[in-house]
């Protein structure tokens, strides 16, 4: 959204502080970078938040997600167009930062499946396929296929 970064964390919790937006930013481990531009939290973002690389829009809406509080966090391919890099980053920030939460996390890709409790792949509304990354490695085969084919290039 076109606005400082303050008041884009800020959608997130529109009656969170200033010192809860900073604390948000620092666990997605974006204050460092925020501190560092001219106007600091007060950089406007942009349209369509281009001041910004993929990564680190990415991180400004987990901040928004984090003030919110919520229990329950649902993600829609939150690292699709990253590179393996910035992806490895941003998912162990995202595992890190939403640890105690309940995350379903909608993804086509399997880099980071290894970090899930429980895994369910559905096929034309139907569940194909489900248990932990280890289960379905070890007994699955098209899993194991599919994981092979990904190949992701880290571990979590």
């Amino acid at each position: 959204f076109d606005t400082t970064i303050l008041n884009n964390i800020r959608l997130g919790n529109p009656e969170a502080s200033d010192e809860e937006v900073y604390w948000a930013a620092r666990q997605v481990k974006l204050h460092d970078l925020i501190e560092s531009l001219p106007d600091g939290y007060h950089t406007s973002v942009q349209e369509t938040g281009s001041r910004f690389s993929g990564g680190e829009r990415q991180r400004i809406a987990l901040a928004r997600i984090l003030l919110q509080g919520a229990p329950v966090i649902v993600l829609d391919e939150p690292t699709v167009g990253l590179d393996p890099i910035t992806e490895r980053e941003l998912l162990l920030t995202m595992f890190e930062a939403l640890k105690g939460k309940t995350v379903l996390w909608i993804t086509h890709h399997l880099a980071g499946a290894e970090a899930a409790d429980r895994i369910l792949f559905l096929e034309n509304g139907t569940i194909e396929m489900e248990g932990s990354h280890k289960e379905l490695l070890q007994e699955n085969p098209r899993y194991q296929r599919l994981y092979q084919l990904d190949a992701p290039t880290f571990r979590m």
